[in-house]
């Protein structure tokens, strides 16, 4: 990078930008029906604004009504065939978004007042159907990498982690009392 230091050079100034071309909101596929669902779990579609650069794909907007707020945003990486699971939260709804690679993320409600209390919801999200997970607290959930390469997602949670008293808790990924098999 190189600076100029020669005095007749002309000033940079607010006008000399182009504005931004105002843009439609993209039409998104249509959202998982509500009856293979766990209840209370939301899956939004994203959708990439692409150019000759690359892309730009918005993860959480109040555009579209209120949310609540972001207090806590952090990226995961998932190593190529890993698998993350069984996890549940106690307070904090999980709001993940997936834009990249190729995952497989499994839901299963724990929670014996819910309507959809022992369901089990399987979704495959990323690159071909980049979307916004809101799952809620007492759903156990597990995500499985399904490509070759590392892959990353972005989880901006309702509650911020508190190292000291962490609102998570754990199972092995193998046990026989949630119905599903990661390795088939």
């Amino acid at each position: 990078m190189s600076t100029s230091s020669n005095p007749t050079a002309s000033l940079l100034s607010p006008d000399d930008f182009v504005q931004d071309t105002p843009f439609a909101p993209a039409q998104a596929p249509a959202t998982t029906p509500a009856a293979d669902l766990i209840d209370g779990v939301t899956v939004t579609p994203l959708v990439a604004r692409a150019d000759h650069r690359g892309a730009l794909t918005e993860l959480l907007t109040m555009r579209d009504g209120l949310i609540e707020p972001i207090v806590h945003v952090y990226e995961v990486e998932a190593k190529a065939g890993s698998i993350r699971g069984w996890v549940y939260h106690r307070h904090q709804f999980d709001r993940l978004a997936y834009t990249r690679g190729r995952l497989r993320v499994v839901l299963f409600d724990i929670r014996q007042d819910s309507p959809t209390f022992n369901k089990l919801s399987v979704l495959i999200v990323g690159k071909e159907r980049p979307s916004l997970l809101r799952i809620p607290p007492f759903v156990a959930h597990g995500v499985q990498n399904l490509g070759s390469e590392d892959t990353t997602f972005i989880n901006m949670p309702t509650r911020v982690y508190d190292p000291r008293d962490p609102d998570k808790s754990r199972l092995p990924i193998d046990d026989p009392r949630i119905p599903f098999s990661f390795q088939d």
